[in-house]
């Protein structure tokens, strides 16, 4: 009997297709408490001094977001970094 067939389902079962915490550089965001707000989807997550933080990704336009000093959201802006331009991509493909 051929076990590959099992074995495939098992590992397909056993490992989410979207881990739930992923880090981007320094940042790690948790993907599976983002919530849709508006046209933007909005991601929490720390930073390296493990204070909270939330980004925000338009995928219609593919802009970025995130949240400052004071919890204060910053402007629009298309990512600037790889790390930036890689969050866009993953919350846009993938949530």
């Amino acid at each position: 009997m051929n076990r590959l067939p099992f074995l495939v389902v098992a590992l397909l079962i056993a490992v989410p297709a979207i881990a739930e915490t992923r880090k981007y550089g320094p940042l790690i965001l948790d993907f599976g408490r983002s919530q849709k707000m508006g046209d933007s989807i909005v991601v929490p997550g720390v930073n390296p001094q493990k204070q909270p933080l939330f980004i925000a990704v338009l995928c219609t336009e593919r802009l970025f977001n995130f949240t400052g000093a004071g919890s204060k959201w910053n402007d629009w802006n298309e990512p600037a970094t790889i790390h930036e331009a890689k969050i866009v991509a993953d919350v846009c493909n993938f949530i």
